[in-house]
């Protein structure tokens, strides 16, 4: 007669400790796709200068500020959606976890060279518009994590 498997208990995640998880990991995000932009040599600060010009392109001053949000946006719900679906313990998915881990690391040691070598400017600004993103890139990966999570 067969044993039957002994079921695993599985383990719901607090709402704040979900919420917090999507939010960083929106936020980081955020963070590498800034640095990406300031490696293709669109800085925010002048940026910023453009979207009040009438004789520049607003397109591209928006769009930086529309592709910083949108990634946090998109990668805060894609976090909180895989943690409220996919409960604790993840045993299953052991190597798929260690995979995503190690690649994890090599795209964040690679965007960290990139910031590197970029080496931006330090002005007043430039501080002011990084800030600004990175509260935008809050509140938006905020918003990513509550529809993707309600009930």
């Amino acid at each position: 007669m067969p044993i039957p498997k002994q079921e695993v208990p599985r383990t719901e995640w607090p709402r704040v400790l979900l919420y917090g998880t999507a939010v960083i990991c929106g936020v980081l995000t955020a963070m590498a796709v800034q640095i990406l932009l300031s490696r293709s040599g669109i800085e925010l600060a002048g940026v910023w200068r453009d979207l009040f010009s009438t004789r520049a392109l607003q397109l591209r001053s928006a769009g930086a500020w529309w592709l910083i949000a949108g990634s946090a946006l998109v990668a805060s719900a894609l976090v909180a959606a895989a943690l409220n679906r996919l409960p604790l313990p993840w045993h299953r998915f052991r190597t798929l976890r260690w995979l995503l881990g190690g690649a994890t690391v090599l795209v964040l040691a690679e965007i960290g060279h990139a910031a590197a070598r970029a080496g931006g400017r330090g002005t007043g600004a430039h501080v002011a518009a990084s800030l600004t993103a990175l509260c935008v890139a809050t509140l938006m990966g905020l918003l990513g994590a509550y529809f993707t999570v309600r009930r």
